[in-house]
């Protein structure tokens, strides 16, 4: 009897832990993009509005999606210094990254923002691999306007996944990253450290095995105060960076206002001098 009642048992929790499983990928797996992507979608005849000239255009896919992206230069000509190729975070669209263009102008450097599939204009099957050749199909094409010594990558929360892929896979003058996380499974079980570590995922986005791979200067800006992104799960990050990189700690700051610390300014200021 009791060896029938510890079979009994042992089913039942078999079927909790399975049910357990299933039920957590729902949320890791299948609904993994609702909790990832806040887009804001555009009608496609839009038109953007800023304080300066830009080109807007448009790159299809070889599946057939379609990326919008912004270039703000000068009308006549590049700027010698380069260019900062930005990959925003995981809300809004070019509206609002677009007026990042400001900061850099301000540095001398032109700049280049695109939405991902999903956001604002930009259409196309989303998955992480068509996201990482979206980044890498924009890079090859600004290569042919700018030597990639004179391209920095600048990647700013989920952006950072893009960012740090292309820093492994092509070189470029500089890699920056704005609170960024170490990988989505750490994202994840940073939130809920006392889940047990079974679930699939169909995001990953390693950034720390990317970042292994860089061979070029890394700077990372993380505040203790991110709550988006906890500092420990971006702290993870150290352990790739290669001699010479920085992980720069910015006491206080939060996810979304980095770039109002003193320490940030003087810091972008010295690296893209």
């Amino acid at each position: 009897m009791t060896g029938w009642i510890n079979t009994e048992n042992a089913l039942l929790l078999i079927a909790f832990a399975g049910g357990f499983w299933a039920l957590g990928n729902v949320f890791t797996y299948w609904l993994q993009d609702w909790f990832i992507f806040l887009p804001k979608k555009l009608p496609d005849d839009h038109v953007f509005q800023f304080k300066t000239s830009f080109e807007e255009h448009f790159l299809t896919t070889p599946d057939g999606g379609r990326i919008n992206f912004l270039w703000f230069r000068s009308a006549d000509k590049i700027s010698s210094k380069g260019l900062v190729f930005y990959h925003h975070g995981n809300k809004g669209n070019l509206r609002r990254w677009g007026h990042y263009y400001h900061f850099f102008k301000k540095m001398d450097f032109d700049f280049v923002v695109y939405d991902y599939r999903g956001y604002g204009k930009s259409k196309g099957l989303r998955n992480e691999e068509n996201m990482y050749s979206d980044a890498r199909a924009l890079f090859d094409l600004l290569t042919r306007t700018y030597p990639p010594e004179k391209i920095v990558l600048y990647g700013r929360s989920l952006g950072s996944a893009f960012a740090s892929r292309l820093a492994a896979e092509r070189p470029c003058r500089q890699l920056i990253l704005e609170t960024p996380f170490s990988g989505m499974r750490s994202l994840f079980y940073t939130y809920y450290p006392v889940l047990p570590r079974f679930f699939v995922f169909k995001y990953h986005f390693p950034n720390r095995e990317h970042l292994r791979k860089a061979t070029c200067p890394v700077l990372v800006f993380h505040g203790t105060s991110d709550w988006v992104v906890p500092y420990r799960c971006a702290a993870k990050l150290k352990s790739a960076l290669k001699p010479g990189d920085e992980f720069i700690t910015l006491s206080g700051a939060r996810h979304h206002n980095v770039m109002h610390f003193d320490t940030y300014l003087q810091k972008m200021e010295q690296v893209l001098s």
